[in-house]
């Protein structure tokens, strides 16, 4: 996530802008994260981390398989970045002479699409999967932290095995960018974040909340619509709570979240009233932060002008805690 402010808002990217970027002057975590809802109740999580400066350090590939919103099998490994293979102009990321991760750069070129071929097996788990984006991305950069989300919603397609058993699969998917996180974030971030999208038929939010203390925080939302553009929303404009806290690994853990947005952006205006309740949690650390990743059940409503749509679908979304 990025450190966001109300005079900030997102801007249009390049394929540059998922591309790797390193850091010559410290050690920072850059990340690139897919995730894909299937139609046979299957979901995932996909990607793969970086923590280096200039050729020194580690990259990890990882994946998590759900089902029905339960964790059923996920792997990591760990190679020395004398292994990794990259560019800094489009996304591209080699593992000792096999690709994970590659951007579509001919049909980019030849009719503007962002597609993505994701292939990665560890152990006997494997995804095979093709992401086509289906609206436009955006970017939030700062001095520090900065985040692109290159597909904000996409069409997925591909095969995936969990412990040998293949399955053909085909979903909804997103896929974003984070780089340059330090040791500094935590006290640019202050309390964590909270971050997630919402997805109707046509329309879908991408949003979060950087909290500075358990009271105070700052709020980020963008509204896209397929095959159109982005509507970036005032932060002023953005209502969100969690609240129904439960026990989890003895932490204090939000189980139900509400969004609301009422503005005008681009001079049309934009309304979002969502309800999420969380059917499952999975806790687990990043870095030496917890974490914990949800399928939530969205319900509500989205609107941009007078077009209206309802929400009624399964996302992931998750909650990560500095302290």
């Amino acid at each position: 996530m990025c450190n966001n402010s109300p005079k900030l808002f997102p801007k249009d990217i390049s394929p540059a802008d998922d591309a790797f970027h390193g850091s010559a002057k410290h050690f920072a975590a850059e990340w690139w994260y897919f995730d894909a809802m299937f139609t046979n109740n299957y979901s995932l999580h996909i990607g793969c981390r970086t923590f280096s400066k200039g050729k020194i350090g580690l990259v990890s590939p990882f994946l998590e398989i759900y089902k029905d919103g339960k964790l059923e099998a996920k792997a990591v490994k760990r190679y020395f970045f004398r292994h990794f293979e990259t560019s800094q102009t489009f996304p591209l990321v080699k593992l000792a002479n096999n690709t994970i991760l590659k951007f579509g750069q001919e049909r980019y070129k030849d009719k503007g699409e962002w597609t993505y071929t994701i292939s990665l097996k560890i152990g006997d788990l494997e995804a095979h999967l093709m992401f086509i984006g289906i609206t436009e991305g955006w970017k939030y950069e700062t001095d520090a932290e900065s985040w692109t989300v290159a597909l904000p919603k996409a069409s997925v397609t591909g095969e995936i095995a969990v412990h040998g058993k293949k399955m053909n699969v085909k979903g909804t998917g997103y896929h974003d960018h984070n780089w340059n996180y330090t040791i500094w974030t935590p006290i640019n971030y202050g309390k964590g974040w909270y971050w997630g999208k919402i997805m109707s038929k046509t329309l879908n939010v991408s949003w979060a909340k950087v909290m500075k203390t358990d009271s105070e925080g700052e709020l980020i939302a963008v509204v896209n619509q397929d095959n159109k553009g982005y509507f970036p929303i005032n932060p002023e404009n953005i209502y969100f709570k969690a609240d129904k806290f439960i026990r989890n690994n003895r932490k204090k853990t939000p189980t139900s979240f509400t969004i609301k947005i009422d503005d005008v952006a681009k001079g049309t205006p934009v309304h979002v009233d969502v309800q999420m309740e969380a059917y499952d949690t999975y806790y687990s650390k990043a870095l030496f932060f917890p974490y914990w990743r949800y399928h939530v059940k969205s319900t509500g409503d989205i609107s941009i002008g007078s077009y209206k749509e309802p929400v009624n679908r399964t996302q992931m979304m998750e909650y990560l805690k500095f302290g």
